[in-house]
């Protein structure tokens, strides 16, 4: 008898805590993702969704954070089993990290809840994210959760459209040169290994320069974000894409501010 009390107890405080940090993320959402935001992003494969964990720094001051994401799973006996990712983190200011990724079978059953948090050095939760998916159709799919108009209206950059899913805007490459396609190549795995995603288009161009060097630049709705003389040296392309990607960011953290403060003000 000790042993099924034992194990129906842990299954309550399974339960208790599922509830209790959905509801905490519930009610205090208005409080997170101020200065630093905790993001779930989604990609599906053949036979999988890939969850990542993301973090980004939306102030020019460098952090320190920590990191939990979890993936809570309830059977049809309601058994609730935890999986969780957890670690401390160094962000620079305006910097977006991928923390963590995880994979979800579409075959898997039950209900699966994945949430991340992120903690400032006081263990104060500072972002946080949700995503819930139920396989009541016979296979895994995602519930988006209903925002209100002003959260819809601010997020409208990053968030997925209704069906889970975001079709991203495009690094578009106008380039001459090997320097100028080496610079493209560099930038776009940066771009790709921090897991932006905005629906604005970045266009990188190259036209010819001083001498027999060419000038390269990048733009985000025919905005100058950065620009630069080009060189053939591997770690100059490889640094000027990474301060281009950080001009980039910025400049994309600045416009959902305005937007943030129009639908406050409004």
């Amino acid at each position: 008898m000790s042993c099924l009390q034992a194990h129906i107890g842990k299954i309550k405080n399974y339960f208790v805590a599922v509830f209790t940090l959905l509801i905490t993320v519930g009610v205090n959402a208005q409080f997170y993702n101020k200065e630093y935001v905790g993001k779930i992003l989604v990609k599906k494969d053949s036979e999988f969704f890939t969850f990542t964990a993301t973090a980004e720094n939306i102030t020019p001051t460098d952090v320190n954070l920590k990191y939990d994401f979890s993936l809570y799973q309830t059977d049809a006996n309601n058994n609730v089993t935890r999986s969780n990712q957890s670690d401390r983190f160094f962000l620079k200011g305006n910097e977006k990290k991928v923390l963590s990724t995880v994979t979800v079978n579409y075959n898997a059953e039950g209900k699966i809840t994945l949430v991340l948090m992120l903690y400032d050095s006081d263990d104060k939760p500072v972002g946080q994210d949700r995503i819930e998916l139920s396989s009541e159709k016979g296979y895994q799919e995602i519930i988006k959760d209903k925002l209100s108009p002003q959260e819809e209206a601010v997020s409208q950059d990053q968030a997925a459209p209704q069906d889970g899913y975001m079709m991203n805007g495009l690094v578009v490459e106008n380039t001459l040169t090997k320097a100028g396609r080496d610079f493209y190549k560099y930038f776009y795995s940066e771009y790709y290994n921090r897991g932006i995603q905005t629906k604005k288009n970045i266009v990188i161009d190259e036209v010819p320069g001083r001498m027999r060097s060419t000038r390269i630049s990048v733009k985000i709705d025919d905005q100058l974000l950065w620009q630069f003389f080009s060189q053939p040296k591997k770690s100059f392309l490889q640094s000027m894409a990474k301060t281009a990607l950080d001009r980039c960011i910025a400049y994309l953290q600045q416009l959902q501010k305005q937007k943030e403060n129009s639908i406050t003000r409004y």
